[in-house]
């Protein structure tokens, strides 16, 4: 009865951590799926019991209770129905306009996002047709049709240099340093938010003033409507 209830307790272990790992983000779970982290978790605590209680045969079991656990979830993600319990990617950007609730469920900053984007070299939200973190964690980018990946060294064109897409605003607060290095004021930034009807600069999730001289802004709140990706 004792190993009855070992078991049980091990494998409720096992799907609280899982889910305390889907609430923390998917940022956390790099190549890992959620459950697989969760497992090496708990196995890490179990497998050190013998050390403090010496009951080897326990532990024993115990292991083998989470691994046949993680292998049947491993099944159950192949099926339909799983899919959107743990393999859902979350579409962050679409059209070039950044999707607020969706960022904020999976966990994931405007900092950390422009990080990502640069990694995948774009400057520039308003370039990106679709952003998506996958379940692992990775972000993948889909780029809008006019950006093209042809070089200018390839098609033999001169090319202006490239400058960073320096944002002005990050929810809601003006990021001054950026401001006073593109020589530039409140006043400046406050006219140029008339044109996007934007009232106040708490309005704004992201503002980015890229090299060629265009003020990019995406308000909060924004409703979208997203696609269903499986």
């Amino acid at each position: 009865m004792d190993i009855i209830v070992y078991i049980l307790r091990c494998v409720v272990m096992l799907f609280v951590t899982w889910t305390g790992i889907r609430l923390i983000g998917k940022k956390s779970i790099a190549e890992m799926t959620a459950y697989d982290l969760g497992a090496i978790m708990v196995l890490t605590t179990v497998a050190a019991e013998p050390i403090a209680y010496k009951i080897a045969s326990k532990v024993t079991v115990g292991v083998f209770a989470i691994v046949i656990t993680t292998l049947i979830l491993g099944s159950l993600s192949l099926k339909g129905f799983f899919y959107n319990i743990d393999s859902k990617p979350s579409v962050v950007i679409m059209d070039g306009k950044i999707n607020e609730k969706e960022l904020k469920r999976a966990r994931m900053n405007l900092p950390l996002l422009l990080s990502e984007l640069r990694t995948k070299g774009y400057q520039n939200v308003s370039d990106v047709r679709y952003a998506i973190i996958e379940p692992n964690g990775k972000v993948s980018v889909i780029a809008k049709s006019q950006i093209s990946p042809v070089t200018p060294k390839v098609i033999g064109i001169p090319s202006a240099p490239i400058n960073l897409a320096i944002p002005l605003i990050i929810d809601g607060k003006i990021e001054d340093r950026n401001l006073r290095f593109l020589q530039k004021d409140k006043k400046w930034l406050s006219q140029q938010l008339k044109a996007f009807e934007v009232g106040s600069f708490e309005e704004v999730l992201l503002a980015q003033y890229d090299s060629s001289g265009q003020l990019f802004v995406n308000t909060k709140n924004r409703k979208m409507e997203i696609p269903n990706i499986p």
